[in-house]
């Protein structure tokens, strides 16, 4: 599968796929895409644009340079092992799927012309991205809508974008926030204190937390928002300590979280109030010491410790190509169900046509859900309705060597879109749509 194509000296974009395929080889497995890969099998007929073509170009974002450039490699090598599975059981369509890697950077205006060059210049059909919800936000509204390529995203957010072409892979706050607020809650007491870098995904998911502790008749003693980039959090911990909170919930991106962390343990306060966290994984655990990373709480889709077959097989594979110490959090396996439920998506549309794909990710007519998908953290599931999907949900405590121990789990959670961003509605002519959120402008003529 191709990586971020650089020119040889012989004009060749470099790819990192060794093996060669031939049409033939496809053509001789049919169109399967087998249980191997989780999928079902489909034999479609061929629509006479998708005949005879060669490879088929798909589109990842991961943020290899920037703010939260730890999570790139990881998010990357999931993308790598999911096509290697595809591409192994048949391809897409007796059709080989290839890998473009283009790094987002961390920031909307490096992530903007990234996925433009996706689909203007290496004519991806799919892309999936970005981390930061910045960054998604505008990927969707100048990129994938304008120019209708399917944008399947693969990291849990606060649930602001709707669109015709955008789904939904990960966790949306009522899949994952409602259900640590009351636990934390019930364990330490209702007093909470918000923090968070002050951009959408913290503003959002602080919303949601609110909404979920007024529920349980909590009480907010503190909520505050900083810059990105912050490494001094010194007054707003003076701050915390003296609202004496039960509770912390900390939503700072990236090595801002890594920071809070380090700080809040030498000021001496995980003694006086729990801290739990939507943001909180493996990939974090090199920058934190025993003593620090040990104790916090984490709510998420996936951990390492997840105990389904098809996380052992994926990180048996995941070992044994990139060595013991590769990790997997929840974005990199957030990746696998984007890039699957596209696959089989195009294998039953008989196309890789965008329209196509988005019409058989939603299901067929009548139906309430679409194409499902077994991930590592278990079964994934489109709802027609929001284009976001059915996940499961784990609340975890980090030990002192950096293993996330499960403590509750909550599967099957169907996804509802925040009143805050308007909701989101499937039309008949249209698709998913936005209700009346301002990120997400309606569609022509509507």
């Amino acid at each position: 599968m191709a990586k971020d194509p650089k020119k040889t000296g012989k004009g060749k974009p470099e790819t990192s796929q060794k093996k060669k395929f031939s049409r033939r080889d496809f053509l001789k497995t049919g169109a399967a895409i087998g249980a191997g890969a989780g999928l079902t099998i489909f034999v479609p007929k061929l629509s006479l644009a998708d005949r005879d073509k060669g490879p088929i170009n798909i589109g990842l974002l991961p943020p290899l340079t920037g703010l939260v450039s730890i999570y790139g490699e990881e998010i990357k090598r999931a993308g790598e092992l999911t096509v290697e599975m595809i591409n192994e059981k048949g391809g897409v369509l007796g059709r080989k799927v290839n890998l473009v890697i283009q790094d987002d950077g961390s920031l909307p205006n490096t992530a903007v012309p990234a996925a433009e060059r996706l689909v203007k210049k290496y004519n991806c059909v799919m892309i999936s991205g970005c981390l930061l919800s910045n960054s998604r936000i505008a990927v969707n509204n100048q990129v994938a809508e304008p120019l209708k390529v399917v944008h399947n995203n693969w990291s849990f957010y606060e649930g602001s974008i709707c669109g015709r072409y955008f789904f939904h892979m990960a966790a949306v706050p009522n899949q994952q926030i409602d259900k640590m607020i009351p636990w934390m809650a019930k364990k330490f007491g209702k007093r909470f204190y918000f923090v968070g870098n002050d951009y959408e995904w913290p503003h959002g998911s602080i919303a949601a937390c609110k909404s979920a502790l007024k529920k349980i008749g909590g009480e907010v003693v503190g909520e505050e928002y900083n810059p990105l980039g912050t490494s001094d959090f010194s007054s707003m911990l003076m701050r915390i300590k003296r609202a004496k909170p039960d509770v912390v919930v900390p939503y700072e991106a990236g090595t801002d979280q890594n920071a809070f962390l380090k700080q809040y343990t030498a000021m001496g306060l995980k003694d006086k109030a729990a801290v739990v966290m939507g943001h909180y994984d493996e990939a974090m655990m090199p920058g934190l010491e025993p003593e620090v990373r040990e104790g916090f709480y984490s709510c998420n889709t996936y951990f390492m410790t997840v105990p389904t077959k098809e996380n052992k097989e994926f990180l048996a594979r995941l070992h044994k190509k990139y060595g013991e110490k590769a990790i997997l959090t929840n974005f990199g396996e957030g990746v696998v169900p984007c890039i699957k439920i596209w696959a089989k998506a195009a294998q039953k549309a008989g196309t890789v046509n965008p329209d196509a794909v988005v019409k058989a990710q939603e299901g067929p007519p009548g139906s309430k859900t679409g194409i499902s998908s077994v991930s590592p953290q278990g079964k994934v599931t489109v709802v027609k309705e929001n284009h976001h999907c059915i996940v499961s949900t784990y609340l975890t405590q980090c030990q002192r060597d950096g293993v996330f121990k499960i403590l509750e789990s909550w599967p099957n959670q169907w996804p509802v879109m925040p009143e805050r961003y308007g909701g989101c509605v499937a039309s008949k002519q249209n698709g998913c749509r936005p209700l009346k959120d301002k990120n997400c402008p309606p569609f022509p003529g509507e």
